[in-house]
């Protein structure tokens, strides 16, 4: 016999009044409704938790915060090697570096050719560079020329690279390099140079002496 109709048997028999109600009173909560007051605590403990992720959670990440800082050397002046960040001087006379030409966010390669006044190679190839800035602008490549000296083989002043930018009609910066800093990579006589490097890395990717060519071109598109 069940324990509650054995009780109710009892109570029946001994006239006491309310002692089922009493003995109902006592018994325990069926376990099923124990187990959906624990589900529905830990519903709640889920769904706080949630909400507490989301107002904990980090900001995006921005893509380009890490360009703000230069990669640390060591540098070298060869292929492969981290280039050092080297300045120049915009055509207003601002200052510029390689971290200027990084920082710009989408930039993905800068193609820096070193040009003078006296250099026929240079003067030759500058229809030419524009054309690649053109075409490949949207891609994330990013033209300069440095300038670093003249048609009298004196070194470049800011009124040169002026001269420069209205005789070549060109859309890319053209930089004063009077101190020549770039003449650390290769022999001046063998001007022009022209360099591919990766903005994400300041990695030189390739260094061709003389004009461009379609191999130059060839490797330049591969790394866009």
């Amino acid at each position: 016999m069940r324990p509650a109709t054995l009780a109710a048997t009892l109570c029946a028999a001994l006239g006491l009044a309310g002692c089922i109600d009493a003995y109902t009173e006592k018994r325990p909560r069926p376990q099923v409704e124990a187990e959906d007051a624990s589900g529905d605590a830990a519903r709640g403990d889920s769904d706080g938790g949630t909400a507490d992720a989301g107002a904990d959670a980090a900001p995006p990440v921005d893509p380009c915060a890490a360009r703000a800082t230069y990669p640390v050397g060591p540098f070298g002046r060869g292929e492969g090697d981290v280039i050092a960040d080297l300045s120049f001087q915009a055509a207003d006379g601002a200052p510029v570096s390689f971290s200027s030409a990084r920082a710009e966010c989408g930039a993905r390669l800068l193609l820096v050719s070193t040009s003078a006044g006296w250099c026929t190679a240079c003067r030759e190839e500058q229809p030419l560079l524009q054309r690649l800035s053109e075409q490949h602008a949207a891609a994330g490549l990013v033209v300069w020329v440095t300038l670093f000296e003249n048609d009298n083989y004196a070194p470049a002043t800011l009124r040169d690279v002026a001269a420069w930018v209205r005789r070549y009609d060109l859309t890319f910066p053209v930089v004063l390099d009077a101190p020549f800093a770039l003449s650390a990579y290769y022999d001046r006589n063998s001007t022009p140079m022209n360099m591919l490097v990766n903005l994400e890395t300041m990695q030189i990717v390739h260094i061709a002496i003389g004009s461009v060519d379609s191999n130059f071109e060839n490797i330049l598109e591969a790394n866009l």
